[in-house]
């Protein structure tokens, strides 16, 4: 497959230094051949803990699959016979089995195509050839070349931009296998039909990849100034209207009655009067009386209309 070697050197970089991976086993050219695909498959098994992840990825040619059990096209396989000259299914399916039931493995395949040699249809193994599917602990991935709805050989690239942090949709630091699956069908896609052939069943949050994307900063904006100190609104009071006006009136009375008999006063030895008698010393009583109860009555209704008034603050905000 064109290119495939380079971007295998390529994904094995990102897998070392970017996605977290301890052990990675890269076989291209001669030295893919059947045997040693088993063997480095068989010790990364061995060599994952318990809980650990295997990551198979292979890219190259395949044949078989339009007419009988399909096999990869490793280094020195034939067309004529691949089941014997290249690495069955069944085969590599054998090897790459969990070790224990909590041990996952992660199965990438890019071997089909649209061309033929000699007449063959090089139409390899697909997600769906799988034989004996555990039912957890294997998962497959293939694009649906075959019918039209991805384009054969762009899983590399897409694997290499995926497991980078590219495909870290939730922007937490790390890539699952769901994710992945959905970066790599996005960037396969015909824009017909579902681009991936999937089988098997893992954890849906289960970690391909320790590499991630960086949330993107929040936009920030300057605060708003400090709202100024609520200034006091001054504004007449009803109780203090009322008191201050029945002072004023009795103020006006007492003008009144003064300057009624003012007309009768005459200065006698540097005194004014203006009259003899009770009555008029009860009218006097009655006018000195009106006049204090103004003087009283408008500095009250004056101390009223502060007391109240300090209550009445305008507020005001921003938010």
């Amino acid at each position: 497959m064109e290119g495939a070697e380079a971007q295998t050197e390529a994904l094995a970089s990102v897998l070392r230094s970017e996605a977290g991976y301890g052990a990675v086993f890269t076989l291209v050219g001669d030295r893919a051949t059947a045997d040693a695909v088993v063997s480095a498959v068989e010790q990364a098994i061995a060599s994952t803990s318990d809980v650990g992840t295997v990551l198979f990825v292979y890219a190259g040619r395949g044949a078989g699959g339009d007419f009988d059990e399909p096999a990869f096209l490793t280094f020195g396989a034939s067309v004529a016979d691949p089941m014997q000259s290249g690495l069955s299914m069944r085969r590599l399916a054998d090897a790459l089995a969990p070790r224990v039931s909590t041990q996952s493995a992660v199965v990438m395949i890019d071997a089909s195509d649209d061309v033929s040699v000699d007449g063959v249809a090089l139409i390899g193994p697909s997600a769906d050839d799988w034989p004996q599917l555990p039912e957890w602990g294997v998962a497959l991935t293939s694009p649906d070349v075959q019918n039209g709805h991805a384009t054969a050989g762009q899983l590399l690239p897409a694997l290499v931009d995926g497991l980078s942090g590219d495909a870290d949709e939730n922007t937490d630091g790390s890539v699952t296998i769901s994710e992945l699956t959905r970066f790599a069908g996005q960037r396969l896609s015909r824009g017909v039909g579902v681009p991936l052939v999937t089988a098997g069943s893992v954890d849906a949050g289960l970690r391909v990849s320790t590499a991630g994307r960086q949330p993107s900063a929040e936009a920030t904006f300057p605060e708003a100034p400090a709202a100024p100190p609520p200034q006091p609104t001054f504004a007449l009071q009803p109780g203090p209207v009322v008191v201050g006006a029945v002072g004023l009136g009795a103020g006006i009375a007492s003008i009144a009655m003064y300057a009624s008999k003012r007309a009768d006063c005459v200065e006698f030895e540097g005194t004014l009067r203006c009259g003899n008698g009770d009555d008029y010393e009860r009218y006097r009583a009655a006018q000195i009386s009106l006049g204090w109860s103004a003087v009283v009555l408008t500095g009250t209704a004056v101390g009223l209309q502060v007391a109240v008034g300090r209550s009445n603050v305008a507020v005001s905000g921003r938010f």
